[in-house]
């Protein structure tokens, strides 16, 4: 498995386990932040737990 393969798949597990520990909330519910991608009727909280995390790393490593 490629480095970047290996930290996307960090990323998704800690997604995942912030999304339980947030009792299955997404971002904007407990951050009071709006989505950084689209949300659906087919979107899992942890999906957007991962755009949100995706996109604070581009903001912070200035590719926003």
């Amino acid at each position: 498995m490629a480095k970047r393969e290996i930290e996307l798949k960090a990323l998704e597990k800690a997604a995942k386990y912030i999304c339980t520990i947030k009792c299955g909330l997404c971002p904007m519910v407990v951050e009071n932040i709006p989505c950084p991608g689209e949300c659906n009727l087919e979107s899992l909280p942890w999906q957007c737990w991962f755009a949100y995390f995706q996109a604070q790393s581009r903001e912070e490593s200035g590719q926003a």
